[in-house]
């Protein structure tokens, strides 16, 4: 994800990447809650791995995809309504670092349905993708708010 990254552009992203099944894709969007709820589970789940191995874990791209397949499939049996030609609108703010993107689906024959996907705003990674730019900000979806929405 560039720093240039807009909103829209994030949750367009996300949609996507649960559409194509893209692990890599959806973990790096994920907010840094997100990920330590995750990562939480699976220490939980390991039992016997330390935290520092955990860790290495979600850094690789084969444990990220198996670990992440049946909560991506979920997601997108879920969603199959608003991920059928969805149309991403405008970030609009709920505070100084939170917002919500709508996204629609539908035709003119058909209901319209829409829903909204939530952001926060954090320090982007430091890691060598950003060109060297530290201490810049970016949207990543609101991992736990997300998902709570989703199962009510």
């Amino acid at each position: 994800m560039a720093y240039s990254e807009n909103g829209a552009g994030v949750v367009n992203k996300f949609l996507e990447a649960i559409e194509g099944g893209d692990a890599i894709t959806f973990w790096n969007l994920l907010d840094s809650r997100g990920k330590g709820y995750f990562l939480g589970m699976w220490f939980y789940a390991l039992g016997n791995a330390d935290l520092s191995a955990i860790s290495h874990l979600a850094e690789d791209d084969n444990f990220l995809k198996d670990a992440l397949d049946q909560i991506i499939k979920d997601l997108k049996t879920n969603l199959a309504a608003l991920l059928d030609n969805f149309r991403v609108g405008d970030l609009q703010y709920t505070d100084s670092h939170h917002a919500v993107v709508p996204v629609s689906a539908g035709s003119g024959e058909e209901k319209v349905i829409t829903d909204h996907i939530p952001l926060v705003l954090e320090l982007a990674s430091t890691e060598g993708q950003y060109d060297g730019k530290v201490g810049m900000t970016c949207w990543k979806i609101d991992t736990l708010k997300c998902f709570s929405v989703r199962k009510n």
